[in-house]
Formats: structure tokens, C-alpha cells, sequence
């Protein structure tokens, strides 16, 4: 068995495979207890050199502090570490060219919980089920407990769904004092 890759060889490798592309790696505590993992890079992250910018990284970390977790001490990052072009949609197979990279990260920074936030992050790591149908749980997944939630992105252009990503966040609250190692 290797040695687990650290993130300055998942990110060295990745700046490999995609030279012709603007990268921007996770951000965070490597050792955090909480780990998210967004879709894509969006064009305020793209410009912030963060995983997630403007109103959407505002959202997010607005629901961690209501979740008790220190922005400080998260880790996020991307599916996908680039902006594709014209913001489309990533392909299924750009998805999977992406996931070895994602897992590797997620190894290297070693949380307890990984929370994917929307359908294509919950694809990132291996589910390929709506997060529709699966929001709300827990999934043992490796070393670490998976929580899908919605993206805090679509939740702000569709207000009608923040109650249900704030009772998601209620309940990564409760696992997170629930655990004694957290």
C-alpha cells in the first residue's frame, strides 16, 4: 500500500494534467473535521483565488457559524477546479477526469465529515443519486460520514429552499456534537 498523497502532490498533479487551465485548489485546515466540496469554480472565485466567492461563499460561511463550525478550521473546495467555459455544466466524463484528484484530496485533509453541496459534487465523490433524494442523511463512505445538502448557490436563486439547507445544516450540527472525536 503507498503512502497517502499529501495536498501539494494532489494539487502538483492535477496542475499536471490540466497546464492549460486556471486552477484554484481547495482552501482550509488540512486535519479540518469538515470538509465541503462545491460543483465548479464560479467567476467571483475564479477572481477571489477561492473555491467559492461572493454571495455564495458569504452564504456558506454564514451556514457553517449557524452549524458552530469556525470558518477557520473548514476545508472547501471544488469538484472541479477550473471555470469552465462560458460557465456551462460539466460533462459526466470531466466529472470523473476530476474525481481521483477530489478523493485524493479529501484523503489528504482527512475530515469526518464530508458535506457535498449539489448534484454534481455528490457525483465528485461517487453517488450518482439526485441530492433531492438523499439531503438530510448520513452515508458512511471510507474513513469519513458523507452529507449530501443542497448548494447554498441554488438556494439563493430559489429562496424557497433555504429552510430545507438550514435544517440540513441543524443536523450537521447535531452529528457534529454527537461525535466525540469532533
Amino acid at each position: 500500500m503507498s503512502e497517502p498523497k499529501t495536498l501539494k502532490h494532489v494539487n502538483s498533479a492535477l496542475q499536471e494534467k490540466f497546464k492549460d487551465k486556471k486552477l484554484v485548489f481547495g482552501k482550509g485546515a488540512v486535519g479540518a473535521k469538515v470538509l465541503f466540496v462545491n460543483e465548479v469554480l464560479d467567476a467571483e472565485g475564479e477572481k477571489d483565488n477561492r473555491p467559492i466567492g461572493g454571495k455564495h461563499a458569504k452564504e456558506l460561511n454564514r451556514l457553517m457559524r449557524s452549524a458552530g463550525i469556525d470558518t477557520k478550521k473548514a476545508y472547501v473546495t471544488n469538484v472541479v477546479k477550473y471555470r469552465p467555459e462560458a460557465d456551462k455544466v460539466p460533462a459526466p466524463k470531466e466529472i470523473r477526469s476530476h474525481a481521483t484528484f477530489l478523493k485524493d484530496e479529501i484523503r489528504s485533509v482527512n475530515p469526518q465529515f464530508v458535506v457535498t453541496l449539489g448534484n454534481l459534487a455528490l457525483n465528485g465523490v461517487g453517488l450518482r443519486i439526485p441530492v433531492e433524494n438523499v439531503h438530510g442523511r448520513t452515508f458512511p463512505l471510507g474513513a469519513y460520514k458523507l452529507i449530501p445538502m443542497l448548494n447554498p448557490k441554488r438556494v439563493l436563486k430559489e429562496p424557497e429552499l433555504k429552510g430545507t439547507l438550514e435544517k440540513d445544516f441543524e443536523l450537521l450540527r447535531e452529528l457534529l456534537r454527537q461525535d466525540p472525536e469532533a
